[in-house]
């Protein structure tokens, strides 16, 4: 890999693979909505393209000259429903047409979520690649229509699609702020009593797995509907924690005690559904919403990681605990908490 094109660049998953890949010597060239927001960017090895995933005419001829091409960038939340589906979902397929287009098109590494699958199927404990997939959110449905549309194109250049499941590590905005209210209010608030096994990964290992399903990952395979090739789940498969013992573990690796306070599930959807509410009318897309109670709510998320582990020798670097232990110091370091 030589030079490789990234979308997503200037958020978290996408700054960690951009420094990833400067270490690995690969000139990038980062696809940025806003350039006067993307210091952290401006460095040597890194060209900044204006432009966003809405547009992708706009700016396809900077695809010209890379061998790989990185989709990171989406959306998590959205004030209208149809721009999830835009950007995570038509995109993804306009993304790949671009690709197809070049002389010599490039490998298209797609960073799903575990959204775009759902949950392990009735009857099965932990879900794989095989079984069906069943989204239970609208942004897991955008995601699903993401890799769709992308197994539209698999005949006209290599794709492979990675599904995480809950990201977490530095800069991680999302995370911070489950720090934070432990760090300081010594509270923790998962949605509803029946514990939710989740998958967990860090940055740095969903970074590492991106970079090896360059050169090994299966590709997909062109199919109507439902398929498993070229699609990966990407998680730490050894252990499963609920929404409350993700919490509880947090706190342990701030040196903190917290309070885990089940918040029943009437109780939390008019919450929710106001709070979405009103940040959509002031036009500011927000994490607690409806869209993300049906996730929080579903009866598991636990994912393996066995297909990974097979093609790819992924094998997390660290457990989750020293994980959460590294992520916390650095925001500790950063002044954050």
């Amino acid at each position: 890999m030589r030079t490789a094109f990234v979308t997503g660049g200037t958020g978290f998953i996408g700054r960690h693979l951009v420094e990833a890949l400067l270490a690995r010597g690969v000139e990038v060239r980062c696809l940025v909505r806003s350039p006067s927001r993307a210091d952290h960017l401006r460095r040597d090895g890194v060209r900044l393209v204006a432009g966003s995933l809405a547009d992708v005419p706009a700016w396809q001829g900077e695809l010209a000259g890379c061998d790989t091409v990185f989709n990171v960038g989406g959306l998590v939340a959205a004030c209208r429903r149809d721009d999830l589906f835009a950007i995570n979902g038509r995109a993804a397929g306009a993304l790949a047409d671009a690709c197809a287009a070049v002389d010599t098109p490039p490998t298209l590494i797609h960073v799903s979520s575990l959204a775009g699958a759902g949950p392990p199927p009735r009857g099965k404990a932990i879900r794989d690649e095989s079984d069906p997939f069943a989204p239970v959110s609208d942004y897991g449905a955008s995601k699903l229509l993401g890799d769709g549309e992308l197994r539209w194109r698999a005949d006209r250049l290599p794709i492979t699609s990675i599904q995480p499941g809950i990201v977490f590590g530095p800069h991680d905005s999302g995370v911070l702020t489950l720090y934070r209210m432990i760090h300081a209010g010594r509270l923790h608030l998962p949605m509803g009593f029946r514990p939710v096994p989740v998958s967990l990964i860090h940055v740095t290992d969903l970074v590492a797995l991106v970079l090896a399903a360059v050169a090994d990952g299966e590709r997909m395979a062109p199919a109507n509907g439902h398929a498993s090739s070229g699609v990966y789940h990407a998680c730490d498969d050894r252990e499963h924690p609920s929404y409350g013992e993700f919490g509880r573990r947090i706190a342990g690796s701030i040196g903190r005690w917290v309070f885990v306070l089940p918040v029943a599930t009437p109780v939390a959807w008019p919450i929710v559904t106001i709070a979405s509410a009103c940040s959509n009318l002031a036009g500011r897309p927000s994490l607690v919403s409806p869209d993300k109670l049906r996730e929080a709510t579903a009866r598991s998320w636990a994912a393996s990681a066995a297909k990974a582990r097979s093609h790819l020798g992924f094998t997390p670097g660290a457990s989750i605990d020293e994980r959460l232990r590294e992520t916390g110091d650095w925001f500790l370091a950063n002044g954050l908490l």
